[in-house]
């Protein structure tokens, strides 16, 4: 029998080894009952993938082969209001309203553009502006522009053999198609340019004004009270079609488009951006298509680095193909999602076209947490017990990881607005399969790399390979060699990647001095400091022009028109729903008064009002000297007035009943100006909606418009809640994952600070709060517990016995895959940085801050934090770190033994070793 006398004898390092391996005084944890569940679970689940892996490898690939029959009906939306706005929203329901009393243009109805109840009619815009001088006006320019407009003007389509042109297509006013009035008032000749007086918003010609207000920008003049014009840098010309032949629409669209692109190549005098109804669609399609080359970048930048990440020294303990199928795993996830959505009917989108870069990001990061639980585990472990030990360690994590996406995914698919509620279902739904692929697809790679490493084979060439101490050449040792031999496999050779150990021996213990300590907090008071001001910056709304990538013939038109046309801005329809008594006097006070309050409102240009009460208030006077009239004479007055010329625009804002004995419905409208950015185009609508709101019948102020500008009253509302939601949410996952409440506190705190910096850095670097940002930083919250819940767990369950030590095993322990997994996801998301669209470019910066961010509180800023707070905290261990074979050992094995594994040396030297191990109880 071997005695302790005689190993000290014959080894001197026995009484150490026997130090380091007695029994530890365990503290038992309170909070970790769900984390033990959990833990043990996926231990036996490892060891049971480890003994059957073939059924787990091939059953995904199979389930993903299915999903993707989805793709044959994969579908693109390219509706722009419909993603874009708010469901139910107060403008959409407005509209309803709008159209029940009122013409659109419709049907060969007349029309004029200030009263158009729909955005996207359709239509072909141009804005030109001079190449040289700062003049639209001159006669050069002015003379290109008539030559353009009557060559489009002059486009035919034909379709099945049936030809139209513009004039059959027009939106018609008095019988004739609407005309540019700038053009109109120089009767389209440059000779009138030299002659006539152009006033400026209106032009007088022939005693009758013309507005001019939103077809010249950029005006000077010579006399400003007068309004004389005196120049203008740009003009816009619209060509708005009836849409009472859709297919001819499209078609005149699309020559359109062709035409003035092709005039704008050749043009000498002047630049031209042109729009249709149809270009934001266009783009959206454009863009899903654009993105696919920086897909395939991304992935082959994450393989890359996925490999290089899994490249040690030893051949054999490399793992290049692990980290290959890693990123496959992630496709796989992405390929799934959008088969079964797509076989669900949930159509795909420009804004869903940037969630494959996410999930690459985070699939690669999950990857790198399983590798990290595989590389700690002694290599001496059967590979049963490694695969078990290996889940058991990453269960918790990952498990916190997916919950965390899922839940956030889940609350961001609640929104109102269907872009938002999209990514979230594609993005949940592929968490959810990376999730299940990570388990049993991955899993299985991982047991398939434990086999080769067990029987020393090489990463790359699987040919068995002699240990590095037994390389006969150097060469061989640099390129070949890896591994263990029988006689070395159960010594504790050191495994350590380097990124590891430089986070245990070097960054560790420098993060831990008390002066680094405290320039840690200075830097975190400070940086939480300019995230507060960004947020008291805050601007909020997704302009038009950011749908369309930066070098498109759309995204020039809308900047020109933000540019130039912003002098005046939507005439709002005032609706009267009710069948007022108009006749009597009371009423029509009534309604003169409310028409002044919305003149007295500094977003309404009082002088261009159209009223019809108050032009036929005149007419009674002049007719009848009286505006007191009963019902009957109103109404014959009424029809005399609208069959004048004058009125004749009238008769668009009055709806009769079917025998016209009733007046059902009526509109005034008054002219808004000076609305220079989304918070007043927000507060000009709401003012109106206000104004409504206090009037004693019921009224609706309504323009097309504000169908887009209810994303500006929803999207902070929007986001506070479901932040609030989330952040809620989190904190009870963290309560029941992470084995102690103070941790949740911190996690949850560092959520909130994630939160704020995002958003407050994001709008310094020029990003607004809308819809696609709103999304981003919902995920922050799933991102911000991934990189902060991790290093707590790992503080939280460290054997170490002071604040400091925990710190540092934690940061050794999670450091590098946390940092992997910062960098991997900004590699995802790093080739949408050169993609010309703001929804791309904006996803590329929000997940930007949320990794840098992320990863400065889970490396930097957490771990200081956790030591403050360590007399409060639980550690495992007293006084002794637990060995590793302990805190892997299944729950019976914990309560009673401790097995080292002591090799037996023949002589003081320790040169040869027995084939035996002594078990020590």
């Amino acid at each position: 029998m071997l005695t302790n006398a005689w190993l000290e004898n014959s080894c001197p390092d026995w009484s150490l080894l026997r130090a380091q391996h007695q029994k530890p005084t365990v503290i038992t944890m309170k909070f970790d009952c769900i984390d033990k569940i959990i833990s043990g679970w996926f231990g036996r689940y490892g060891r049971l993938l480890a003994r059957q892996p073939l059924p787990f490898l091939l059953l995904p690939l199979f389930l993903v082969f299915l999903l993707l029959i989805g793709f044959l009906q994969f579908n693109v939306e390219d509706d722009v209001e419909y993603l874009f706005t708010p469901e139910g929203s107060p403008g959409k329901t407005d509209r309803v309203i709008a159209r029940e009393l009122f013409k659109n243009g419709d049907e060969g109805t007349e029309f004029l553009p200030n009263r158009a109840l729909e955005t996207f009619i359709q239509r072909g815009e141009l804005i030109a502006t001079p190449k040289k001088g700062n003049n639209i006006l001159s006669e050069v320019t002015f003379g290109e522009i008539l030559a353009l407009d009557e060559d489009i003007r002059a486009i035919k389509i034909s379709i099945n053999g049936t030809e139209k042109d513009y004039t059959d297509l027009c939106m018609k006013w008095d019988g004739h198609c609407l005309t540019n009035p700038v053009l109109e008032f120089f009767d389209k000749d440059t000779v009138h340019l030299h002659t006539r007086n152009l006033t400026y918003p209106n032009a007088v010609k022939d005693n009758e004004p013309l507005f001019i207000g939103k077809n010249l920008g950029g005006v000077t003049f010579y006399n400003k009270e007068e309004g004389t014009v005196k120049s203008a840098q740009a003009m816009a010309i619209h060509y708005l079609l009836s849409g009472s032949d859709q297919d001819y629409g499209k078609e005149w669209e699309k020559r359109f488009m062709e035409f003035v692109a092709n005039v704008a190549k050749t043009s000498k005098t002047i630049d031209i951006c042109m729009a249709t109804s149809m270009s934001l669609a266009d783009e959206m399609l454009n863009a899903s298509v654009r993105v696919i080359p920086r897909f395939a970048a991304t992935f082959g930048m994450l393989i890359v680095f996925a490999i290089l990440s899994c490249i040690q020294r030893d051949w054999v303990l490399s793992r290049p193909w692990l980290g290959l199928l890693g990123v496959i795993n992630a496709g796989l996830a992405i390929l799934s999602s959008i088969g079964m959505l797509s076989f669900g009917g949930i159509k795909f989108n420009m804004v869903v076209a940037s969630m494959p870069f996410l999930i690459l990001g985070i699939g690669v990061d999950n990857m790198f947490l399983m590798i990290a639980s595989w590389r700690q585990c002694k290599q001496n472990l059967c590979l049963e017990e490694r695969m078990g030990r290996t889940f058991s360690e990453a269960a918790v994590s990952i498990s916190i990881t997916t919950l965390t996406d899922l839940l956030v995914f889940a609350i961001g698919a609640s929104t109102k607005i269907p872009s938002v509620r999209m990514f979230c279902a594609y993005a949940g739904l592929s968490v959810l399969f990376m999730y299940i692929y990570q388990i049993t697809f991955f899993g299985a790679c991982m047991v398939y790399t434990g086999q080769r490493e067990l029987k020393n084979h090489h990463c790359c060439s699987c040919k068995k390979v002699l240990p590095r101490e037994e390389a006969p050449t150097r060469l061989y040792r640099i390129f070949c060699a890896g591994g263990f031999s029988s006689r070395t496999r159960n010594f504790n050779v050191d495994l350590e990647h380097r990124v590891m150990k430089f986070f245990r021996a070097y960054y560790g213990p420098f993060l831990m001095k008390p002066y680094v300590k405290v320039f840690v907090l200075l830097a975190f008071i400070m940086y939480f400091l300019i995230g507060i001001y960004g947020c008291a910056r805050v601007q909020e709304g997704l302009r038009l022009k950011y749908i369309a990538a930066e070098d498109s013939y759309p995204y020039k038109y809308y900047d020109k028109k933000d540019q130039f046309f912003l002098r005046y801005g939507p005439s709002v329809s005032i609706i009267f729903t009710d069948p007022l008594p108009y006749w009597e006097e009371k009423s029509q006070a009534y309604i003169e008064e409310i028409t002044r309050k919305y003149e007295g409102s500094e977003y309404v240009c009082k002088n261009f009002t159209e009223s019809w009460i108050r032009v036929f208030q005149k007419f009674l006077y002049m007719t009848l000297n009286t505006t007191d009239v009963e019902e009957k004479v109103f109404l014959s007055m009424l029809e005399q007035f609208l069959a004048s010329p004058q009125a004749k625009r009238f008769n668009l804002d009055i709806t009769f009943n079917e025998n016209r004995t009733q007046i059902i419905g009526s509109r005034i409208l008054v002219l808004t100006n000076d609305l220079h950015n989304a918070v007043e185009e927000r507060n000009m609508m709401l003012e109106m909606r206000d104004l409504a709101g206090e009037a004693s019948f019921n009224i609706t102020a309504f323009d097309s418009t504000f169908i887009h500008y209810d994303q500006y009253v929803g999207v902070l509302p929007t986001t506070i809640q479901t932040l609030g939601i989330a952040t809620a949410s989190m904190f009870i996952v963290a309560l029941l994952m992470i084995p102690h409440p103070v941790c949740t506190i911190w996690v949850t705190f560092c959520i909130v600070s994630i939160d704020i910096a995002v958003i407050g850095y994001m709008t310094l670097w020029g990003v607004s709060l809308d819809g696609i940002s709103m999304m981003n930083i919902i995920l922050c919250i799933g991102f911000s517990v991934d990189f902060t819940a991790h290093i707590t767990y790992a503080y939280v369950t460290s054997p170490e016995s002071t604040p400091n030590k925990r710190a540092i095993d934690a940061l050794h322990s999670l450091g590098m895959p946390i940092l992997q997994g910062a960098l991997s996801t900004i590699i995802g998301v790093s080739a949408l940085c050169t993609a010309p669209m703001y929804v791309f470019t904006t996803f590329f910066k929000t997940l930007f801050l949320v990794m840098v961010f992320g990863a400065l509180h889970g490396l930097v800023f957490l771990p200081v934090f956790l030591t403050v707070l360590g007399p409060c905290m639980p550690h495992a261990a007293e006084e002794h770190p637990q060995s590793e074979d302990v805190a892997h050992s299944s729950n019976d094995e914990k309560k009673n033994t401790y097995v080292a594994m002591i090799p037996v040396f023949l002589d003081d030297n320790k040169k040869h070793v027995v084939d035996a191990y002594i078990s020590v109880v």
